[in-house]
């Protein structure tokens, strides 16, 4: 077995927003989480039809290293994804940072970042230190570096992907504690 799968993702349509990120720790994850504010006041009817949306899991970050190796400087984009059924006319977002954007249809190299408990046993406190964890795996910068290092190494051949950026992928609901967990995601070139 890899430690890795390949998969399929049609075209999408996203909410998005980005920023040039700086720093280690607490600070970057602080940064990070304005990003995913931004994105919540969006989805919670800051939008021009002041509609309130469904949040559809994964939540996608794209990290674009620039200096370094251990991202002392970054730029992230924060996207989460137009529900289904509005797809093809989702309402614009009212602040002028955050915009809608189109995600081709792409292939990608997937590696876990960790899981749920899949047992009934202590699941109040399985679910709670769960999400701790997966909230830590998501925001975590160096553990998603040393995971993308990891697939990359596992693919073996870096003409396979694209190495410019991954994608940081968040699977965190109730609904998803028996089939996701966070990953991240090399694009595959086609």
């Amino acid at each position: 077995m890899p430690g890795y799968e390949l998969r399929r993702y049609e075209m999408s349509q996203w909410v998005a927003t980005r920023d040039l990120l700086r720093g280690y720790g607490a600070l970057m994850n602080y940064r990070e989480n304005k990003l995913v504010y931004k994105l919540f006041r969006y989805i919670s009817g800051e939008n021009t039809l002041g509609m309130k949306i469904p949040m559809i899991y994964p939540m996608l970050m794209t990290v674009y290293p620039e200096v370094g190796r251990n991202y002392e400087q970054s730029v992230m984009e924060m996207h989460f994804m137009i529900p289904h059924h509005m797809q093809p006319f989702p309402p614009a977002p009212t602040d002028p940072t955050v915009y809608i954007t189109m995600l081709p249809p792409m292939d990608v190299y997937v590696k876990s970042l960790g899981g749920f408990a899949n047992t009934r046993m202590n699941l109040r406190k399985s679910f709670t230190n769960t999400r701790m964890n997966l909230r830590k795996s998501f925001t975590d910068n160096r553990m998603n570096l040393r995971k993308v290092k990891e697939l990359m190494k596992q693919i073996n051949n870096r003409n396979l992907y694209h190495g410019d950026h991954f994608y940081k992928a968040g699977y965190d609901g109730t609904s998803s504690m028996n089939r996701h967990d966070n990953e991240v995601w090399l694009v595959a070139k086609n």
